[in-house]
C-alpha cells in the first residue's frame, strides 16, 4: 500500500495528518474523530493514539511501509534496504553480517557510512527544494492570469482588532462562530474563484494572512470554503454553479448559511444484526460521531463484548445503523443535551427492550 508524500516530513513520519476535528490515516484515509476517547479491549485510547493504534494494527509499522516503495521512492539499492530493515529490527553487525552474507565487517561499516552520507544529501536536497519553492513562490506585483494586481488582504472593519498592526497579520484564530465566517468569507472573495490553486499557491496566499497557514487552510477545508481533491494537490473555491462561475457570489451569506446547515444534529440510534434481529440501541451528542463508531467496530474496539464478537464474526455487511430519533431542541427548551438524551434513550429502551435474545443492551442496575 502506498503512502502520499506530498505532505511535510513530520507528518509523514506519524503516517497521520491533523486535520482541524479529526486525524486522518495518510495510507487507507480512516478518520479518527478528536475529542473522543476509544476503548481497546481494557484499554483506553486518546484520539491521536487511537489514530496510531490503527496505523499499527491496519498497516504494521510506517518505517517498513515506506522502505517497502523500492528504489523509485527510496534512492537505496536491494542491499542498503535489506541493511536498514535488519537495523531497525535491531540486529547486530555480527548478525546482519550472517544474514546478508557479508564477508567482512568493514564491508558493513563502509554501508553505514553510505547510508549516513545520504542522509545528509538528503538533508541538503530539502532544503534545497525549499528555498526554491519559497523563491519561485513570492507574490509579487505582478498581473495575474486575469490581468489584475494582486493586492494585500484587507480585512473586515469588524475583525480589525484582532490582526496585529505591525505586519497586519491575524493574532489568533480563537474567534466566536459568526466572526470566523466573516472572515474566511473575507478570505474567500480575495481568492479568484475560476483558479484551481496548488498547495503551495495557497500556502503563500494565507502565509502574510496567518502565521500558521496551514491551520487556516485546514478551517477552510473543514467549513467548506475550500475544497481539495483526494491528493490534496488541487484546490479551489466552494461554489454554487458547478462551471466556476461566481466570482462575484455572497461567500459571506453562503458561509453564515452553511454554519447554519453544519450545526450538529443529535439523538438516538441503532444498530441492528440483520442476520439474528438482535439491537443495540444508544444515544449520541453528534450523529458524525456514528462514522467513528463504526471505525471501532471494525478494529474491534467496542465496549460492547457481545456486540463486537457478532461484528467481527458476521462483518459489518450484516449490520444496519439506523436513525431512530432527531432531537428537536425546540421542545426541550431549557433542558441541557446529556439530560435529554438521557430521557429519550430510556424511553427507546423501554419500547425496544433490546435485551437477552432480543439486544445487546444490558438491563439498568436499579
Amino acid at each position: 500500500m502506498n503512502m502520499s508524500l506530498d505532505y511535510p516530513v513530520e507528518v509523514i513520519e506519524k503516517g497521520y495528518r491533523e486535520e482541524n476535528r479529526h486525524y486522518c490515516c495518510l495510507l487507507c484515509g480512516e478518520e479518527v474523530e478528536k475529542g473522543v476517547i476509544y476503548p481497546v479491549g481494557d484499554v483506553f485510547f486518546e484520539d491521536w493514539r487511537f489514530m496510531e493504534h490503527h496505523i499499527e494494527k491496519a498497516h504494521g509499522s510506517v518505517f517498513e511501509l515506506l522502505l517497502s516503495g523500492g528504489k523509485d521512492q527510496t534512492g537505496l539499492s536491494d542491499q542498503q534496504t535489506k541493511l536498514l530493515f535488519l537495523i531497525y529490527e535491531g540486529k547486530t553487525d555480527k548478525e546482519i553480517q550472517k544474514e546478508l552474507k557479508i564477508g567482512s565487517m568493514s564491508t558493513i561499516r563502509n554501508h553505514r557510512f553510505s547510508l549516513r552520507k545520504k542522509e545528509k544529501q538528503a538533508k541538503t536536497l530539502l532544503v534545497l527544494m525549499n528555498l526554491l519553492k519559497q523563491r519561485q513562490e513570492v507574490i509579487t506585483e505582478e498581473p495575474d492570469n486575469d490581468g489584475t494586481i494582486e493586492k494585500s488582504f484587507e480585512p473586515p472593519a469588524e475583525l480589525a482588532r484582532y490582526f496585529s498592526k505591525e505586519d497586519g497579520r491575524l493574532k489568533t484564530l480563537r474567534l466566536n462562530e459568526q466572526e470566523k465566517d466573516h472572515l474566511l468569507a473575507a478570505i474567500a472573495l480575495f481568492l479568484n474563484a475560476k483558479k484551481v490553486y496548488t498547495e503551495s499557491e495557497i500556502n503563500v496566499i494565507l502565509e502574510p494572512i496567518f502565521e500558521d497557514y496551514m491551520l487556516l487552510r485546514r478551517e477552510m477545508v473543514d467549513r467548506g470554503v475550500l475544497t481539495r481533491n483526494t491528493e490534496g494537490s488541487e484546490y479551489r473555491l466552494y461554489c454554487k454553479n458547478e462551471n466556476g462561475d461566481g466570482e462575484e457570489m455572497d461567500f459571506k451569506k453562503e458561509m453564515k448559511l452553511k454554519a447554519k446547515e453544519e450545526k450538529p444534529s443529535y439523538g438516538i440510534f441503532q444498530i441492528k444484526n440483520v442476520k439474528n434481529g438482535k439491537l443495540f440501541v444508544s444515544s449520541t451528542p453528534n450523529f458524525k460521531t456514528l462514522n467513528g463508531l463504526e471505525f471501532m467496530l471494525n478494529t474491534g474496539g467496542h465496549s460492547n463484548k457481545e456486540l463486537q464478537t457478532d461484528w467481527s464474526e458476521h462483518g459489518k455487511d450484516n449490520f444496519e445503523i439506523e436513525i431512530l430519533e432527531t432531537i428537536d431542541e425546540k421542545d426541550w427548551r431549557g433542558t441541557n443535551k446529556k439530560k435529554i438524551l438521557e430521557k429519550q434513550l430510556d424511553k427507546w429502551l423501554e419500547v425496544i427492550k433490546p435485551y437477552g435474545e432480543n439486544g445487546y443492551n444490558s438491563l439498568k442496575k436499579v
